[in-house]
């Protein structure tokens, strides 16, 4: 049904509302790829399994495209996203305080483990998953808590019951991902010495309130001493494991969806890829590592356009606003968190293109067509500089 609705998108309703732009271009060439490369790759029968998967995948984005075509669609999208998101989260942090659950552990030194959160009992997703999840939420929450009396209350609840949910999973990576949000509120703040306080208050509670487990794990992204360091350090070998494995077929990869194939064969763990670049360059080889690449540039790229095109404007919308800033930051934690986790058979790559599309479409006007391809004599603006800086780091 998915691959059905995708062909759908460009054989009916209004073709000149839905034009295929450059980042649906680089979809299509990255599908003509998957597709065409398929008898090169070492296992093509395994990337026909994992092919449905992954249309599946490819459908958030032209779902997206197609169904979210104003403002107030995309408002409520936004609002309906976040709020399943934050009950992903409450719900296993509601059966942990009222019955102790964790869902996961986590081994250590000298056959020692530890509990770490996850996803609720029918959920899917492990404690490194459940975190990806939280700082997605926190991505865009901060941004829209001062729209109303109410999205300022919400927040005030929310955010520590995330930030403690956060701590629980004992992800490392989690971590590191909660710092590249910090600095983009930071970045995007205009009361940068308030939040700086407030932030260390909270570290320095987390700090005080957190059992010595998890203090150990988390110091163990930069304590060799530490009892977790065996993980951490396994995490970096392995990084440099599937760097090896992906020169065994450095042209057209192993297949779509076969690092866990691959690495059960040819290194011994039987396990996924987790870091998105090695996974992509594994399975689609380095060229559908490019390909990958320069798609979520222009998923880049669109954003920072519908800046230009908010200057150009003078316009200055709430909502658009902090989607933006929520989008800038989002990206930029998805390229961190990245590197300790898998992706390409994942929604959120696809789902995040299809918003940003949505946003320049619906920034984008005739009197916008000249800055959003970048012939603005309006380029110099403060605003501008900024997206551009962001871009910059982005790159």
């Amino acid at each position: 049904m998915s691959a059905i609705f995708i062909v759908a998108t460009f054989f009916t309703g209004q073709r000149e509302k839905y034009e295929i732009n450059f980042t649906t271009k680089i979809i299509l060439f990255l599908m003509l790829y998957v597709i065409v490369t398929i008898p090169f790759v070492e296992w093509p029968g395994s990337v026909l399994q994992n092919i449905e998967n992954w249309v599946k995948c490819l459908a958030f984005y032209y779902f997206t495209i197609r169904i979210i075509d104003t403002k107030q669609r995309l408002r409520i999208f936004t609002y309906a996203f976040i709020t399943v998101q934050i009950i992903r989260v409450i719900e296993p942090v509601y059966l942990h305080l009222a019955d102790g659950y964790w869902g996961s552990f986590a081994s250590m030194q000298n056959w020692e483990y530890m509990n770490r959160l996850a996803g609720a009992p029918h959920d899917i997703i492990n404690p490194n998953g459940l975190a990806h999840v939280i700082l997605t939420v926190l991505a865009f929450i901060y941004y829209f808590h001062n729209m109303t009396p109410c999205s300022r209350f919400m927040f005030y609840i929310i955010a520590p019951a995330l930030l403690y949910a956060l701590i629980l999973t004992g992800s490392r990576s989690g971590m590191i991902g909660l710092l590249t949000i910090g600095i983009m509120y930071l970045y995007f703040s205009k009361k940068k010495i308030l939040l700086v306080s407030i932030m260390l208050f909270v570290l320095a509670m987390s700090a005080f309130y957190m059992q010595d487990d998890m203090k150990d794990r988390y110091a163990s992204i930069f304590d060799s001493s530490s009892q977790n360091r065996m993980t951490a350090e396994g995490r970096i070998a392995g990084m440099i494991t599937d760097i090896e494995l992906s020169l065994r077929r450095p042209i057209f990869g192993h297949g779509l969806g076969t690092s866990l194939e691959a690495n059960a064969n040819y290194t011994g763990r039987y396990q996924i890829s987790h870091n998105l670049y090695a996974e992509i360059a594994i399975e689609l080889g380095l060229v559908g590592l490019m390909i990958f690449i320069a798609y979520i540039m222009s998923v880049i790229k669109n954003i920072i356009h519908t800046v230009r095109i908010e200057k150009k404007k003078h316009i200055h919308e709430n909502f658009v606003t902090s989607f933006q800033q929520g989008m800038i930051t989002w990206i930029l934690m998805n390229i961190v968190f990245s590197f300790a986790s898998y992706g390409l058979l994942s929604y959120e790559w696809y789902l995040f293109g299809g918003l940003s599309v949505v946003l320049l479409r619906i920034c984008d006007t005739p009197e916008g067509n000249d800055i959003a391809n970048g012939n603005s004599s309006d380029l110099d603006s403060p605003a501008v500089k900024n997206a551009t800086v962001v871009y910059g780091i982005m790159r």
